[in-house]
């Protein structure tokens, strides 16, 4: 008799020490893949530009010595690394059960979210700044759903329990469900491009039909192809936001 078969390898981004610590520790299963936030090209060409702005520039416009070159370098190399550690550790993971989102950087916590506590078919890839989205919600304050970054446009959004519920429940022991929670939230996170972002979207779907999520055949269908995303009524729609989340200019009173 054959033994069990393993289970297939994550696919994404490595999945580290920390991501399946954090896996194991929420009870939704084992890890199935994992998207992170890593800088694009793009953003490597600005953070090299400033970096050497900032360090070459004052020996090139005369106001400090070709030697300032050899301790200023270093320095804003240093800066510059630390802060893109911290911003390029959001990730997505997706589990068998739900998935777990944020900040995987030191002294941070990502929150798990239990398939129950989201809405599946409110899963989109949309083509949209932070700002944008942000103009379709009532409270345009920072949220602590939107796990963005500034180099990428490619979002994956979807309708969920708030973070701080979730914690909350967690905390309690308290089983947490979409259905009955009072705090819910748009949440937002950042794909590095637009491969990554479709690799998310068909992981979740594939996930959560494993689990015998319900609406979970109809996901990439209504999440891909990626769209953009106008600030008004149709946009809203299309991210499927609940009509009291709604800012003036997407509510369906304001066609």
């Amino acid at each position: 008799m054959s033994g069990a078969a393993a289970p297939a390898a994550p696919t994404g981004a490595r999945a580290t020490r920390k991501v399946r610590h954090h896996a194991a520790a929420s009870g939704l299963g084992a890890v199935r893949h994992v998207s992170a936030s890593t800088p694009n090209a793009p953003a490597w060409t600005v953070v090299v530009v400033l970096v050497l702005v900032f360090s070459v520039g004052p020996a090139l416009v005369g106001n400090a010595g070709v030697g300032a070159i050899g301790y200023l370098l270093p320095s804003f190399v240093a800066i510059a690394a630390l802060i893109l550690w911290f911003l390029a550790s959001e990730k997505l993971v997706v589990l068998d059960h739900g998935i777990l989102v944020g900040s995987f950087a030191p002294f941070q916590r990502p929150v798990a979210v239990p398939f129950a506590a989201l809405d599946v078919t409110s899963v989109r890839a949309v083509v949209a700044s932070q700002r944008t989205l942000g103009l379709l919600l009532a409270d345009r304050g920072v949220s602590t759903a939107s796990r963005t970054v500034l180099w990428s446009r490619r979002a994956v959004t979807f309708v969920g329990v708030a973070p701080r519920a979730l914690r909350q429940a967690r905390a309690r022991g308290e089983h947490v469900d979409l259905a009955t929670a009072s705090a819910v939230d748009l949440w937002v996170f950042s794909a590095r491009d637009p491969r990554r972002q479709e690799q998310v979207v068909r992981a979740l779907g594939d996930a959560a039909r494993a689990a015998g999520v319900p609406g979970a055949e109809h996901v990439e269908a209504l999440a891909l192809p990626a769209q953009p995303v106008p600030v008004s009524p149709q946009g809203a729609d299309r991210l499927a936001i609940p009509e009291r989340f709604r800012s003036a200019r997407a509510r369906q009173s304001a066609r």
